[in-house]
């Protein structure tokens, strides 16, 4: 007995010795948030152009969706009561265009591509009047559009499959991250694999979950991202949850949840039709998912060490992670838990980037941006309303008065894990400066940060009464504005408004800020130098919220010794003007950066002051 007992012990040293081993393989990860500005593009069988070599995939990998125009099908697009009294005319049009493309086909399978010019070129003759396919698309609204291409589109499979009907059968996109061009899209990529492999310590892969609640057809891009996370090294899993799952949760027959209502709740939250057709397999995994509930749930997240919510719509997450009276779901709770004790990584892109903010900071209450564009941001200011359908001003379903640009918000924000501040996205690249400084005016919130494409902000949250409150890294191709509302002088409302004083920061690739008892400091990066450029050329732009002509105009600010910049932007004879000023507390720096052979000029700036004023 008494060596037994040494051999127990023996075992028990071993085991433990074993334990701290493993445990001393993990680290406190750098950074526990990615957040993604949108824009990466990554090789895939659907994308090949995005691919550094042709002929990446084999003919085995879905490269297009496809489509069928079938009596049953037109049938369902003529029953559903998605059309209204008001939208009859083109309920009918559109019904005769695609019978005029059925005749066409023959019951053949379409590409998108295929489908859309065939029923674009169309002209036919319906009651003596000559109807055009391309009128009649363009009439239709985005939902309407969707609604048809959902009942036409039928389950991708291989061809000469003998097992055409079966799940097994379908055809999947595949993804390539080391053959993808955009060099910065890889390193992206490649930082959330390296924080998730931190977390998850060297002992194995780092267990990353893709949610995709953010998707109006949550089922499209599973195959590429949960390939894409595969390749490049970690051990990944669709993570089902989306507002239909929740509804299906809430709503109980005998006692359970109501999964086999997932369709129509598909139909009713994120206006996606027919996908058990499409996609049998995932329309499964997602029914099953349903059935094990919320605990079983919550125990995936725990065993994870990443997640990644994908793009789409942040107002159509928000229902995957909140109670209908807006408390955090169990789910977003254990999130929350983990990532407050740095044990899982989330990573974002574009509109999973903007649910991030919400929370309080500094008292006041962050909002989550959930629609609109710079001129109408200016001109109407921000409305606390849910975001009107995109194409409803065709339709003239469009609520609350409002047009299919204007500024929303949620003023209760969102996931609340970032509380410093608003987020946006695909910033520089569609000129969105003015929206957010008129969110952050309006909500009166004090930080906003715009994400630029193909640009990462990494956060890490502090861990000691003594460290900032939050540190925060720029990579990518881009940069991060920021606007500090703190010292903003605001006159006037909606049209008239008069903004002075703005202080605006821009930081690039490397360049760090922290953020303590309300102060923001920035710290360029190492490689960076002050600029030599010393022509003080007179610098002026006549469209400043289109494409990236405010990025282009502060550029030209930043890397001369030019003092000021001015600038309009008018519609219809009203406008404003903008004035973009250096002061004595304005800095810049500049430098060159090379990753894979490509070669990017940055220049970095804090401290810029910005004016609006009406134009007349």
């Amino acid at each position: 007995m008494k060596i037994l007992g040494l051999y127990i012990s023996a075992a028990l040293l071993a085991c433990t010795a074993s334990a701290a081993n493993v445990k001393d393989t993990k680290k406190s990860p750098d950074y526990t948030m990615v957040l993604v500005g949108g824009g990466l593009n990554v090789c895939s069988s659907m994308h090949p152009r995005n691919c550094a070599e042709a002929d990446t995939f084999t003919t085995a990998a879905k490269s297009a969706d496809m489509f069928a125009v079938l009596p049953e099908q037109l049938t369902s697009i003529a029953n559903n009561a998605i059309w209204g009294e008001e939208r009859v005319i083109e309920q009918q049009q559109t019904l005769a265009v695609l019978e005029f493309v059925r005749s066409k086909v023959n019951g053949d399978r379409l590409t998108e591509r295929d489908l859309l010019r065939l029923w674009r070129s169309a002209e036919i003759e319906i009651d003596g009047i000559w109807v055009s396919g391309r009128v009649n698309y363009s009439a239709l609204t985005d939902r309407e559009r969707n609604f048809v291409l959902d009942q036409l589109q039928v389950i991708s499979t291989v061809e000469n499959s003998s097992r055409r009907n079966s799940a097994n059968a379908r055809q999947k996109e595949y993804a390539n991250l080391a053959k993808t061009k955009d060099a910065f899209t890889v390193e992206i990529y490649h930082k959330i694999i390296e924080l998730a492999q931190q977390v998850a310590g060297t002992q194995r892969k780092p267990r990353i979950l893709v949610i995709t609640a953010a998707e109006r057809d949550p089922f499209a891009s599973v195959d590429f991202y949960t390939n894409l996370f595969e390749e490049a090294g970690a051990e990944v899993s669709w993570f089902p949850l989306n507002a239909a799952y929740q509804a299906a949760q809430h709503i109980e027959v005998d006692n359970k949840a109501s999964c086999d209502q997932l369709p129509q709740y598909l139909a009713a939250y994120h206006g996606t039709y027919q996908r058990s057709r499409v996609y049998p397999d995932l329309a499964k995994e997602l029914e099953a998912f349903c059935k094990k509930g919320s605990q079983a749930a919550v125990e995936q997240i725990r065993r994870s060490d990443a997640i990644f919510i994908s793009d789409g719509d942040q107002s159509l997450a928000l229902q995957a992670f909140r109670q209908p009276d807006g408390t955090a779901t169990t789910e977003l709770k254990q999130i929350e838990a983990m990532l407050a004790g740095g044990n899982i990584i989330v990573a974002t892109s574009n509109a999973g980037t903007a649910l991030m903010a919400g929370g309080r900071y500094q008292g006041h209450r962050t909002p989550m941006i959930t629609n609109g564009d710079s001129y109408n941001a200016m001109q109407f200011g921000a409305f606390d309303l849910a975001a009107p359908q995109s194409g409803c001003d065709k339709d003239q379903s469009c609520a609350n008065g409002l047009s299919e640009n204007h500024l929303t918000y949620s003023a209760e924000g969102g996931l609340g894990l970032f509380p410093w501040g608003v987020l946006d996205t695909q910033f520089s690249e569609r000129s969105r400066q003015g929206r957010l400084i008129r969110l952050q005016n309006d909500s009166q919130t004090r930080f906003g940060f715009g994400i630029d494409e193909t640009t990462a902000l990494l956060v890490s949250l502090g861990q000691s009464d003594t460290a900032a409150e939050v540190t925060m890294e720029v990579i990518g191709a881009g940069g991060v504005y920021i606007v500090d509302n703190e010292k903003t002088l605001s006159s006037g409302e909606g049209a008239a408004i008069n903004l002075s004083k703005i202080n605006t920061h821009y930081l690039t690739r490397d360049d760090k800020l922290e953020i303590k008892d309300g102060i923001l400091r920035t710290r360029f990066a190492e490689w960076k130098f002050a600029p030599n450029n010393n022509q003080t050329p007179l610098l002026y732009s006549g469209d400043l919220f289109e494409r990236d002509n405010y990025r282009q105009l502060a550029n030209l600010l930043c890397v001369t010794q030019s003092q000021q910049a001015t600038a309009k932007t008018v519609r219809v004879g009203q406008g404003y003007t903008a004035r973009l000023y250096k002061d004595s507390s304005s800095y810049a720096r500049q430098g060159a950066f090379r990753l894979n052979g490509t070669e990017l000029q940055y220049c970095s700036y804090r401290n810029m002051i910005l004016d609006i004023q009406p134009a007349n």
